[in-house]
Formats: C-alpha cells, structure tokens, sequence
C-alpha cells in the first residue's frame, strides 16, 4: 500500500455504518506524531457531495464535531479524498480545549481533589498538551481529550447524525 499525499485543508471522506459517509476537513496535520485535528460535518450521506459550493461554504461553526483522530487511514488512502479548499488559514479553524476525566484524584496546586481537566494543545503538537488546568463546570462540556481511531470517530460522529436521514443533497 502506497502514502497517499494530503495536507491541512483537504477535506476527506469518513466512512459510517450503513454505507453513509460524512465529510471531514483535515484543520491541522503535525509534522510528527500521527494525531491530526479533524472537524467533521453533516448531513450523513450515501456519497459525498460533488459541487465545489459545498466545500467553499463549509465553516468551522457547521461542524458536528472536532476532535484529535489518529490520521492512519488518510496515510493508508483507506479514506478518500475530496477537494482541497482553495484558502486554507489555520486562524479560521482553531484548536479546541478538551475535556479530560483522569479517574483519580489528583492534587494540584491550591486545589484539591482534581479529576477533571481543561486540556490544550499547540499547533504543531497534538499528543503533548500545552495547558492542562483543573475543568470549570463549563469545562465538562468540553469534547473528550481522545484521539479517536477511524472505528471510535465513525460511531461518535454517527452517533452525533444519527436523527438526520441518508442524503445526497448538497448541505444548505
């Protein structure tokens, strides 16, 4: 199997159950590490859109999901590529805090009995979080600091169409 060639900007097809699909948009592609920073977008569809409209109106504020994902099946082409969007700025797509529950109590510097966490990363590092500070209330609302396999993302992103039907329209 050959390295396929994408870069931050393209927007890619994610398989789901069904044989339904969604589009992603790759936001941020470390030069190492293998976690990339994906936003992912419906309607679930039975083939991805074709109209180039489509992918120029598309903006971070219609995604159903952001989140760090394991970036094998782009390398491995096992997920198509679509286009890539003719202006790509990192500043119109930004990197989210994260939620993190570490299942313990941990003691922090003038703050006791911490289990949650605001997580945040750089934008050329997505494994080694830049700012870990214990989670406010609006913290644990937060997508969980994950970095989803193409299994896990198919069934949340899946999971966050599910009431929406199949669709080939293009998305409005």
């Amino acid at each position: 199997m050959s390295r396929v060639t994408y870069q931050e900007g393209q927007f890619f097809v994610l398989p789901l159950a069904r044989s339904t699909c969604a589009v992603g948009l790759l936001a941020r592609m470390p030069p190492r590490g293998g976690v990339s920073l994906g936003y992912f977008f419906g309607p679930r569809r039975l083939e991805p859109p074709t109209d180039g409209a489509y992918y120029a109106a598309l903006r971070a504020e219609h995604a159903v999901f952001v989140c760090r994902f394991r970036d094998a099946p782009l390398y491995r082409g096992q997920w198509p590529l679509l286009q890539l969007r003719a202006e790509f700025r990192r500043s119109d797509w930004p990197i989210p805090a994260f939620h993190r529950y570490d299942g313990g109590t941990t003691l922090a510097p003038g703050v006791s009995d911490v289990t949650d966490w605001r997580v945040e990363y750089g934008e050329d590092n997505l494994i080694v979080p830049v700012r870990e500070t214990p989670a406010t209330q609006p913290d644990l609302q937060l997508v969980d600091d994950y970095a989803y396999d193409a299994s896990t993302l198919a069934v949340e992103v899946g999971r966050r169409l599910m009431l929406e039907a199949p669709t080939s329209d293009a998305w409005t």
